[in-house]
């Protein structure tokens, strides 16, 4: 596992700022009662990680339509 830096519920409550400053150098973990229940991170990490997420493969006819065309294009060079 990760090892995340980590705030309370309450001391985000009480240091919302230092939070978000800290989430944007890297995701951090927000507890309640000592244990983990939420990560917060910049939105950049959160789109790079969304972009690395996607299909590397697919089945026939889920093919995205720009992906298709791309192909086709490309077959015919």
């Amino acid at each position: 596992m990760r090892l995340l830096k980590e705030f309370s519920a309450q001391e985000l409550q009480r240091r919302l700022g230092e939070v978000q400053d800290a989430a944007l150098k890297a995701p951090i973990a927000i507890t309640h009662r000592g244990r983990r229940r939420h990560v917060l991170m910049s939105i950049d990490e959160f789109e790079r990680l969304e972009q690395a997420a996607s299909p590397r493969a697919y089945r026939l006819g889920e093919l995205p339509a720009d992906l298709a065309s791309e192909l086709v294009n490309a077959a015919r060079r």
